[in-house]
């Protein structure tokens, strides 16, 4: 019998270290396994034995002592991927979602709108490449792009809470960086990303220290920042 659990926005190392005490009490008939990706990590619990309906419940109980440990970075369990998780929380609170993407070249709404229904919550998404539809189609002031440049904090706020205004959703989510493997400069080295999210209360905007390769980062980021966004719904 297999139970899948679904984590996002704890590294593994730290996982690791925060149930190693839960992982040593498992019974010898219920073995764990770790499998990390750009997505999250995925803890697979396997039980052996006889009486299916004996293991469900031996294994229920023991994701239960897990969720105390580490319940608000478990977003699903077994063939529930983050963008469907997001997706259940925006219906269930009413919510509509737009992104302002840089970096991420629409990878985040790309994801987002995989979900059949998403139109029900998705109200669309500016890809803004450049300064100019920055400023133009964003409304992000000539002024902080000057003094802070596109790679900032005061630009992806400006980003997250104009996609908001622009497309008239509750909630608008941004992403702008070095994805790499050139651009980088000594003060903005390849891998630095900002992220936000914003809605009609408050704007978070969070950095992100990521790698030297554009792909891998590319990833990374919609998962941030798909993770963001759940973590203010729930």
């Amino acid at each position: 019998y297999h139970k899948m659990v679904r984590t996002v926005g704890i590294p593994e190392s730290f996982l690791a270290e925060t149930i190693k005490d839960w992982e040593c009490q498992l019974p010898s008939h219920i073995k764990l396994a770790y499998l990390p990706s750009p997505a999250g990590v995925k803890l697979r619990l396997t039980a052996k034995g006889n009486l299916k309906s004996e293991l469900e419940a031996e294994t229920a109980h023991q994701i239960d002592l897990l969720q105390q440990l580490i319940g608000p970075y478990i977003y699903g369990y077994d063939g529930l991927e983050l963008e469907q998780a997001i997706g259940h929380l925006l219906k269930e609170k009413g919510r509509t979602l737009a992104t302002a993407e840089s970096c991420t070249g629409g990878a985040v709404a790309a994801l987002v709108t995989s979900v059949s229904g998403s139109s029900a919550y998705f109200l669309g998404s500016v890809v803004a490449y450049s300064n100019e539809v920055k400023e133009k189609l964003l409304g992000v002031k000539f002024s902080t792009l000057e003094k802070y440049g596109a790679v900032s904090e005061q630009t992806v706020i400006e980003m997250a809470e104009g996609v908001r205004h622009s497309l008239g959703s509750d909630i608008g989510i941004a992403t702008t960086g070095v994805a790499g493997p050139t651009g980088g400069t000594s003060e903005k080295p390849v891998g630095t990303v900002w992220i936000a999210y914003s809605d009609a209360t408050k704007t978070i905007a969070k950095k992100l220290p990521l790698t030297s390769e554009r792909s891998l980062n590319i990833k990374l980021t919609v998962t941030q920042v798909l993770n963001l966004l759940r973590e203010n719904l729930i």
